[in-house]
């Protein structure tokens, strides 16, 4: 097939993902910026596909044409130009209409409608005060002036650790001491030998050895930083991971701790007079994704019907696939979690968001931090308005980021002690 340079308005570039059951391959083709709907490939084959790659954002190499069951997008069929590469280490080049179909002309290539456009997937609600109504249509209850099912009714919500209740407490205490936090945290034997644990971490450098939760408040962390460090360990028990869930999440609390230190390490560069809390910036990071867990925990079946479509469609953020398949994100789960059992207003407005790139209220300054962390972890080009925004340059926050990498397998050892890995 001959290849041609193409100026056009309707050249579309495609993504191609390979799927596979027990009883064979398929490679589908459909355009990158739709997501692919692994719904409607279940209804036209009568199968159930899963994705062959663990988590490929730059997509799967095409398959020799006629070599294997191919369905491609019937909205291709309209494109007049194609971009198509072979795999993930070649070139985009661009084809004719007519080059693309000859080229897939034969008994094992179909064209389908498998892909949904990701301009007709809707959004999460501006506000977070209407959050839980967004989510209660989606769970289907029944909505009228004379009957509000609230959402904590329609969802099993595991009940906050005990430890958790009494830190938030002492959130709201102004006069609350090192003495106070520390009483808090003996309390729960495994929490303060995790908090200790935690101090004496390669990561920190501290000299000597930490053996108390005191020790830990004044010589390394500081006394915000325990306390929401504490919180977020002791709310790391309420939930477990998943076992049916996306394979790349496997590693969502070495994902978490990561957050929160280079939240850590950002607040620290930035001027001193307008610093968030460095507290509920590194609570702001390892709780950023919890909405995650929570979906697994309380609504199961919508989890696993997720996890497959993270999969087919790594090259979309998650916000989008949540938005299609569940009809709310996890941003929006994991703030309305976080807001009901009493976390502070500051940690449950940066999570719900963490993706918002136009949010200006009173804790935008968390958000767009972690729109920062998530931006240097995705190696994504740093927006120039979020880093004006938190008066930091884009080579302190790739510093921060380099320095967080560079300290992965310390930050290994302080992940173990969540997980309770030996």
């Amino acid at each position: 097939m001959s290849e041609q340079s193409i100026e056009t308005n309707t050249s579309t570039r495609v993504r191609i993902v390979h799927l596979a059951d027990h009883t064979g391959k398929l490679q589908v083709i459909f355009p990158y910026d739709s997501m692919l709907d692994m719904a409607a490939l279940s209804r036209l084959t009568k199968r159930r596909f899963d994705p062959v790659a663990n988590y490929n954002i730059e997509g799967d190499p095409l398959v020799k044409p006629n070599a294997c069951s191919t369905i491609i997008d019937s909205s291709l069929l309209i494109s007049e130009a194609i971009e198509l590469r072979s795999s993930a280490t070649q070139s985009y080049k661009s084809y004719t209409q007519e080059e693309f179909t000859s080229r897939f002309r034969g008994p094992l290539a179909r064209y389908e409608h498998i892909a949904i456009p990701v301009d007709k997937i809707g959004r999460p609600v501006e506000d977070l005060t209407q959050d839980a109504a967004q989510m209660q249509s989606a769970l289907g209850k029944f909505q009228s002036m004379r009957l509000q099912q609230r959402l904590e009714e329609t969802l099993e919500v595991p009940p906050l650790p005990a430890s958790s209740h009494r830190i938030i407490q002492l959130c709201s205490n102004e006069n609350a001491g090192t003495d106070d936090l520390c009483d808090v945290i003996s309390i729960d034997p495994s929490l303060s030998a995790q908090v200790i644990s935690w101090a004496s971490s390669p990561y920190y450098g501290v000299q000597g050895e930490i053996d108390s939760v005191e020790d830990a408040i004044i010589r390394v962390l500081g006394f915000d930083m325990v306390m929401n460090l504490a919180l977020g360990l002791s709310m790391g028990s309420a939930f477990q991971l998943p076992k049916n869930g996306p394979r790349h999440y496997e590693d969502f609390w070495f994902n978490a701790v990561s957050h929160a230190v280079l939240m850590e390490e950002l607040v620290r560069k930035m001027p001193s007079g307008g610093r968030p809390r460095l507290g509920h910036a590194y609570l702001s990071g390892l709780l950023h994704n919890f909405g995650y867990l929570a979906i697994a925990v309380v609504l199961p079946p919508h989890f696993g019907i997720l996890s497959r479509y993270i999969e087919a469609n790594a090259h979309l953020a998650s916000d989008i696939i949540e938005m299609q398949t569940l009809n709310f994100t996890k941003e929006q789960l994991g703030a309305w979690l976080l807001k009901h059992w009493g976390l502070p207003e500051s940690i449950y407005t940066a999570v719900r968001y963490s993706k918002t790139t136009n949010y200006e209220g009173q804790y935008s300054k968390l958000a767009h931090l972690l729109q920062l962390c998530h931006q240097l972890f995705n190696d994504e080009p740093l927006d120039e308005s979020i880093l004006k925004t938190l008066s930091l340059s884009a080579d302190e926050a790739k510093h921060c980021h380099n320095k967080v990498i560079s300290s992965s397998s310390e930050l290994t050892k302080m992940v173990d002690l969540i997980s309770g890995s030996k």
